[in-house]
């Protein structure tokens, strides 16, 4: 099971995503941050944000 840190990285744009990391993502209607573990080495553009499992599982929300 992914340890989730205190310090994870928010989602941005043009920026290396090696497998295995994690991202944050706020979620306006449920108050909460979505944690996604990337499953793709990539750097990310506009559509390989998460929800998109090409490149990302989800892990857990805070």
């Amino acid at each position: 099971m992914p340890v989730i840190s205190n310090a994870t990285r928010i989602w941005e744009l043009h920026v290396h995503w090696p497998m295995y990391s994690q991202c944050g993502v706020w979620d306006p209607h449920k108050r909460g941050v979505e944690v996604w573990e990337c499953v793709r080495d990539h750097y990310s553009t506009p559509g390989t944000d998460p929800p998109n499992a090409f490149f990302w599982r989800f892990v857990a929300r805070r």
